[in-house]
């Protein structure tokens, strides 16, 4: 209960201060969020939404943020969980801001969990609508223990991938079978060069401090 009184008052802090300002302009960025809800992983989501919240607290009017899930079949607009444009207006960009951060909260407190994991499909739905954006700076945040299970009827395993001008942030990744450390070291490595190799870059984040700092410091 202190935990979640102290992460409450932090983002309140930071909305205070973003609408007690003058006109900020946009550091022009679109995030992108993937929460994991296949298996035991949806079990981290709650976590994942608290993480996701952190970031667009340091997000500026005139970004935008969007967010789906990884289920049996992820490359689906059904997916989306939310799309929005932060309005460039800092007090009205605060109130959208306390939006985003109730919609996570409700999404992370009524998901249901899927049978199968659609990473790639995910990938591929999240990068296609970050191309519909005119923002430079273009991120994914994924959350996800990084392991796949495609279903027989939605294999996405050999889709093609373009992440070109894509930042893919892996967060939150749970070690799922910490008996195996060369596994998890092994899947983190395939990923990281399946994203560069479709054109993105990659990063990986171990502490909830970094992920905020690394989508508004790039």
């Amino acid at each position: 209960m202190i935990g979640r009184t102290i992460f409450s008052a932090g983002l309140a802090l930071a909305i205070a201060a973003l609408a007690g300002c003058g006109l900020v302009t946009s550091t022009n960025r679109s995030v992108f969020f993937i929460f994991d809800v296949s298996g035991t992983y949806v079990k981290a989501v709650p976590d994942a939404a608290k993480l996701a919240n952190i970031t667009i607290a340091d997000l500026q009017p005139g970004d935008w943020i969007g967010a789906s899930q990884i289920s049996a079949c992820s490359f689906s607009e059904k997916e989306i969980i939310l799309q929005r444009q932060l309005p460039t207006t800092p007090s009205l960009a605060a109130s959208a801001k306390r939006e985003l951060f109730d919609a996570f909260n409700t999404y992370a407190g009524s998901v249901k969990s899927a049978k199968f994991t659609d990473i790639r499909g995910a990938l591929a739905q999240a990068a296609d609508e970050l191309k519909r954006r005119p923002e430079a700076a273009r991120f994914i945040v994924l959350f996800s223990d990084m392991i796949a299970d495609y279903s027989k009827s939605c294999d996405t395993a050999k889709l093609k991938l373009d992440l070109a001008g894509v930042h893919v942030i892996a967060a939150n990744v749970i070690k799922t079978t910490p008996g195996d450390p060369e596994k998890y070291f092994s899947v983190l490595a395939e990923w990281e060069a399946q994203v560069v190799a479709a054109g993105g870059t990659w990063s990986l984040v171990s502490s909830p401090d970094q992920l905020p700092k690394l989508v508004n410091d790039l």
